[in-house]
């Protein structure tokens, strides 16, 4: 028994190894989705600050197209209002012409509301551009660090994984269940250490008869108190660990 004991320690080693390397993986690859998200989210907002700078500008061109016309047609009312002899029809030329001129004060006033809210969208999108811009820049260079750690947290975990597989395999069946659900439970202390009579997982401490036959590792003994796997390190082990 005593030797699966020490394979559980040395397959607990590995496996915190493990569980730190993929840990900080998922991390990084958290951090850089989070950034994907923001970069997504500023790229809306330039893109919907670009439309409507867009739908500006064509009720600006609309408005002055309108007014173009609009001035076309007063030239003709004028003309045709030299030409008139009679003064109903001349009257009638004259309501026309001042009807004209209230639409196109109107439309001139709409117009330059127009060219304000124009300058105002184009300070916008003039700035998420540049902020878009600056965070593109900001993930392309994170994303090269991160791919660079990735793959230096990456490099060997398969190597890992077959010496943890070798070392499960030589584990009780039992053993293995009993170890793998108290490690997810536990946070990955699954097995601990016996140390000056105390659990180092809980640190209640251990009876002392308990606590000899845990040093004899002639059986796997759990804590009362926190459920975890105990050991004990040799005298002269704990001696030159201390």
């Amino acid at each position: 028994m005593g030797n699966q004991i020490e394979l559980l320690v040395n397959l607990q080693t590995i496996d915190l190894q493990l569980r730190e390397r993929t840990d900080a993986i998922d991390t990084l690859r958290r951090e850089m989705a989070e950034l994907d998200a923001e970069l997504a989210a500023q790229r809306q907002a330039l893109d919907a600050a670009r439309t409507e700078r867009a739908e500006l500008e064509s009720r600006r061109r609309d408005i002055e197209g309108t007014l173009a016309d609009e001035e076309a047609k007063m030239k003709d009312r004028r003309m045709r209002l030299n030409r008139i002899r009679n003064e109903k029809e001349a009257s009638a030329v004259r309501r026309e012409i001042e009807v004209a001129k209230e639409g196109t004060a109107q439309m001139e006033e709409e117009l330059m509301a127009v060219f304000d809210q124009l300058d105002g969208a184009k300070a916008r999108e003039a700035e998420l551009a540049a902020a878009h811009e600056a965070l593109a820049g900001r993930r392309a260079s994170e994303g090269e660090r991160v791919e660079l750690e990735i793959g230096e947290l990456s490099s060997g975990l398969d190597e890992a994984r077959s010496r943890r597989e070798m070392l499960a395999a030589g584990l009780d069946a039992g053993l293995r269940r009993q170890y793998e659900t108290i490690f997810a439970r536990k946070r990955g202390q699954a097995v601990v250490e016996v140390r000056g009579g105390t659990c180092d997982g809980c640190h209640m401490r251990i009876a002392p008869q308990l606590a000899n036959e845990i040093h004899r590792n002639t059986r796997v003994i759990t804590c009362p108190s926190c459920h975890r796997i105990l050991y004990a390190r040799p005298p002269e082990a704990a001696t030159s660990n201390a």
